[in-house]
Order: C-alpha cells, then sequence, then structure tokens
C-alpha cells in the first residue's frame, strides 16, 4: 500500500521550526509514495514546498478562529473535492479549529500537532487550544510539551504520542560547507570580522526572550561581541520594533543588529561563535539547537522549556536560568571562553549527540506510521 495524501493545515511558510517541519512532513509522504498538500496564507518557503511536488493551497491572511471555523473548512472541501486526502494535520490551534471542521466533512480524522505548551491567558484562547484535544490524535514536540498537555487533560494519554522533529545531516554538515559561502552571507549581513558572533535565529512575531538576550548583552559588558537576531521578513512587526527601541535603550547600536531571514542556515551556524535559544517554559522544541549542534556550534537556552532537551548539559551546551540575564550572560560568557580544543571537543560530541537523538529520517518513520494508522480502511 503506498502512503497517504496528506494535507497539513498551518499557520504560516514564512519559516522558522513549524514551517520546515511542514516541508520534511511533506517531503516523507511524498518519498513514501504518497501526496502532500499544505494549506496555508503563504510565505517564504511556499517555493521551496513547491520543489518537493507538494501541492499549496492558499489561505487567506487571518487568524480570527470564528471566521475561519465558518468560512474555510466548506472552501478547503470544495478545493479538494478530486484530492482523496487520508488524513489532515493542523499545526497550531487555530488551524486545529478548521481541521476539526474539515476532517468532519471529508469523513477522515485528524491529528493536532502540538509545538508548545498550552500558552493562552484569555478565555476566547483558553477555548480554541481545548479544542486541539478532539483530535484523533496528537503529536507533542518534546517531552515537556507532553506534560504540560496531560497535566491539563490526562485522559489525552492513549491519544498523544511525543514525536521531535529531527533534522537533515546531509544538510546540516560542516563538511559541505564552502568557503565562498561564509563569506557571501558574512557580507550579506555585514557581520564585523574578528568579533565574536551569538547568534539567535528567530521569528520576531512575539517576545520569545528576545529582550533578556538584550539586556544579557548588556550585562556582558564586551565591545567586541556582535550579536545577531536573525529572521526578519520585511516590514517590521510591532514586536520588531520593540525590539529595536530595546536595543537602542540598552546602548547597544552597533553591537546588537537585526537581520533578515536567511535560507543558508547551515552557513550561518557556522559564522556563530555562540547559539542562542530563549523562551524558557513557552519553548516546546528548537530545531534552531539541534541544527547549531550539527554544526558542532556551542549552545545556550533557558531552563524549563522543550529546547531544554535538545542539549547535553556541559557537555554540548549551557542552561541558564530563565528569564534572568544575568545568568544569561554568564553561560554566554563560558560559551565564548573556549579554548580551541575544548572548542573542537565540544564540536565532536554535538555532532554525536543530534545524530543519535535528532534523526530527521526516525522522526519521519514515526510520522507515516501514525498517519497510516489514521487513514480510511482501503
Amino acid at each position: 500500500m503506498s502512503a497517504p495524501t496528506l494535507l497539513q493545515i498551518v499557520p504560516t511558510l514564512a519559516g522558522g521550526g513549524l514551517a520546515r517541519a511542514t516541508l520534511d512532513a511533506a517531503q516523507a509522504v511524498i518519498a513514501a509514495g504518497g501526496s502532500a498538500i499544505v494549506a496555508s496564507p503563504g510565505g517564504a518557503m511556499v517555493p521551496d514546498l513547491l520543489r518537493l511536488r507538494a501541492t499549496h493551497l492558499e489561505l487567506p491572511d487571518s487568524s480570527h478562529a470564528v471566521w475561519g471555523r465558518l468560512t474555510l473548512p466548506g472552501k478547503l472541501a470544495a478545493s479538494l473535492r478530486d484530492a482523496k486526502v487520508d488524513v489532515v494535520q493542523a499545526r497550531s490551534p487555530v488551524t486545529g479549529w478548521v481541521a476539526r471542521a474539515l476532517a468532519r466533512r471529508l469523513g477522515i480524522k485528524w491529528i493536532a500537532t502540538l509545538h508548545r505548551p498550552f500558552l493562552a491567558q484569555d478565555l476566547a484562547g483558553r477555548f480554541i487550544e481545548r479544542r486541539q484535544t478532539r483530535a484523533d490524535a496528537m503529536i507533542a514536540v518534546s517531552e515537556h510539551v507532553a506534560r504540560d498537555a496531560l497535566e491539563r487533560f490526562p485522559d489525552l494519554e492513549d491519544r498523544l504520542e511525543t514525536i521531535p522533529p529531527g533534522i537533515n545531516f546531509d544538510r546540516f554538515d560542516p563538511a559541505v560547507v564552502r568557503a565562498d559561502r561564509l563569506i557571501r552571507l558574512a557580507g550579506e549581513l555585514r557581520v564585523p570580522d574578528g568579533r565574536p558572533l551569538v547568534l539567535w535565529p528567530g521569528r520576531f512575531t512575539e517576545d520569545n526572550g528576545q529582550k533578556i538576550l538584550i539586556e544579557a548583552i548588556k550585562r556582558m559588558d564586551r565591545d567586541d561581541v556582535f550579536c545577531l537576531l536573525l529572521g526578519s521578513t520585511g516590514a517590521s512587526t510591532p514586536f520588531e520594533k520593540e525590539l529595536e527601541s530595546a536595543v537602542v535603550a540598552a546602548g547597544l547600536q552597533g553591537r546588537v543588529q537585526i537581520g533578515p531571514y536567511v535560507d543558508d542556515m547551515p552557513a550561518a551556524y557556522m559564522l556563530a561563535d555562540a547559539v542562542v535559544a530563549t523562551g524558557g517554559a513557552r519553548q516546546g522544541f528548537s530545531r534552531t539547537l539541534i541544527e547549531a549542534q550539527a554544526m558542532g556550534r556551542p549552545v545556550v537556552t533557558e531552563d524549563g522549556g522543550g529546547a531544554a532537551e535538545t542539549i547535553r548539559v556541559g557537555v554540548t551546551g549551557w542552561l541558564a536560568a530563565p528569564g534572568d540575564p544575568a545568568a544569561l550572560a554568564d553561560a554566554l560568557q563560558a560559551a565564548l571562553s573556549l579554548s580551541t580544543e575544548r572548542r573542537a571537543e565540544l564540536a565532536r560530541a554535538a555532532q554525536e549527540h543530534v545524530r543519535g537523538q535528532f534523526s530527521l529520517a526516525q522522526s519521519n518513520a514515526r510520522l507515516l506510521s501514525l498517519y497510516e494508522r489514521l487513514r480510511p480502511a482501503a
């Protein structure tokens, strides 16, 4: 039997770990002989998706859950009349709302993917998050996310599976990154020569601890350290403007810089002396940290979230107390103070660690098994 036809409904393909996970799942299904469809408002990674021979359905750029619940399922069902979709996978609370209604129309099962803990504070947000628990199956991207879900909803145990994302080690391999790629990217990003580079890759849609990092860089009191917050997608978001103001308020112009979304992340990691993920308990996982370790880079993150599960503390990276700029500054100092010999040892340990724990092939095999269990009987 061939692999199923998978429909993923996602909030954006503008970059980041969620978008990359979407493409990885699509590629896995296609490689196994199935078909992949992604419905999203679009973004920078749509061309990458199409190169996989997947189908993209353009959705309106609206996060209004009630509007989406009333209009999108019918429109999607009409668009998919001849596609014979077997499984629907949602990758956010709002898209879960749409996926449930669509799956009922199509008479198939659906999966809610938990990329982060249940975080909503307002009544409407909590209601939308809870709708994910009605899925036929649920995927948690880390043990942290799984624990959070089961503490809130113990009856999910039989429907919840923890499947951490994996990465492509053919792409994230220091041996394949040529010097010309590094020189070109360093020029594009205006990375100063001879200064230690701290890299924070991510999206600037909300506060994930970036201000803590800015304060930590200030506390380090090192004029030579250059920090690059990487992931802007063009027009500044309201939060990106907040970050720009925070940099100015801290007097760190020229030492902390916001840079664009970069497709060549292997080269970006190779430029870095330390790679950081912040967010504490809000972090469901950190693809950034496993990619950076695959490239042999020291990593630093805050304790208490899914990101902390990706490192070997004291061996491949450092943990800092969440929300503590001083602790984060100390961890960064430790990462930047490694001797050449110790850095080489760390690189070897980091690559061995992620290759053993975060293989894309292993992650895809588990996803395909789940899709197969949920598809309609022949």
